[in-house]
């Protein structure tokens, strides 16, 4: 347990160095946009191109691990909506963006920085083809259920073809399959780029986890109510022992996917989920109060499920 906190509390400190420069007004808010361009434009793209260039095809396009971590993405998914449609009375859209939020793990901004540091690096390989399973079958979804708030079923297509076209246009996915694409190949980077990409990628990590504390502080956060608290432990609970049963029973991927896919669902909800539920005029602030009891209570429950799948190194 020693060795798992020795790696879980550097990362979620740097969470908090975050929220607490936020909440002195060191940092304003208006610098999160700024530092998830960096991230999400510059840095991680750099480190997935780098790791996808080096790595087998066959380890990033693995059938079992996406078709466990996608039917687990889209179970938790429906069941979370459903729930909450029929359950809470919610419209669709806030019961699509709920579910999507209880499904959709922060692995982007999280999964990237804490996993190779408790497993290794082959760990980045299923994460990505994980990952990736996320963007086309489980955020897609919800946002075609999005759609279906109080319209005609038209705008179900509309909005999955959009939700496709933005996984299309985002720049992990590109940065993914250009690094396959030279894997393919057997390309070799000269020296002076490859070093480029190994610093450029290495802040990937730290700026992510600063960015997530900063986003978490807002001064009015919105209430906690009986259905934030599901959501949060079928985010944090739920997902993953569901995930463990399918990946193992299932579809019997091995011990290193496995512990991989259990520890990304372990993660707290994706903070993009509420910028999706803002812009379509859901219940955000439900949202963000998910993002934030989840990204808290993610140090134990994560920590403790790091120690029962993952063990010491």
């Amino acid at each position: 347990m020693l060795a798992i906190l020795n790696v879980t509390i550097p990362f979620f400190a740097l969470v908090a160095c975050g929220y607490v420069a936020a909440r002195a007004r060191r940092v304003p808010g208006s610098a999160v946009g700024a530092l998830n361009t960096f991230v999400l434009y510059f840095s991680l793209p750099a480190m997935l191109f780098r790791f996808a260039a080096g790595a087998p095809i066959s380890a990033i396009a693995n059938p079992p691990v996406i078709a466990a971590y996608g039917l687990t993405g889209m179970l938790v998914l429906a069941l979370t909506a459903f729930g909450l449609r029929w359950g809470n009375r919610d419209n669709w859209a806030d019961a699509a963006f709920g579910a999507m939020a209880a499904a959709w793990s922060n692995w982007g901004y999280m999964g990237f920085a804490l996993l190779p540091a408790l497993l290794g690096q082959r760990a980045i390989a299923p994460l990505m083809a994980a990952g990736i399973t996320d963007f086309v079958l489980v955020v897609s979804a919800a946002l075609a259920l999005a759609a279906r708030a109080d319209r005609d079923h038209g705008s179900v297509f509309g909005a999955l073809g959009n939700a496709l076209g933005g996984v299309a246009r985002n720049p992990l996915i590109w940065a993914i399959g250009a690094g396959m694409v030279a894997s393919a190949l057997e390309l070799r980077l000269p020296v002076a780029l490859d070093e480029f990409l190994r610093l450029l990628g290495t802040a990937a990590g730290p700026v992510a986890l600063f960015a997530i504390g900063v986003s978490l502080y807002r001064p009015h956060n919105a209430p906690i109510g009986g259905e934030t608290v599901i959501m949060v432990i079928t985010k944090l609970l739920i997902h993953p022992l569901l995930c463990a049963a399918i990946a193992i029973h299932l579809f019997g991927v091995g011990r290193l996917e496995a512990q991989v896919l259990i520890l990304m669902a372990t993660l707290p909800a994706a903070g993009t989920v509420f910028l999706f539920a803002e812009r379509q005029g859901a219940n955000h602030e439900r949202i963000s109060a998910v993002i934030l009891l989840s990204t808290v209570i993610a140090f134990f429950s994560f920590t403790a499920f790091a120690a029962l799948v993952a063990g010491t190194r």
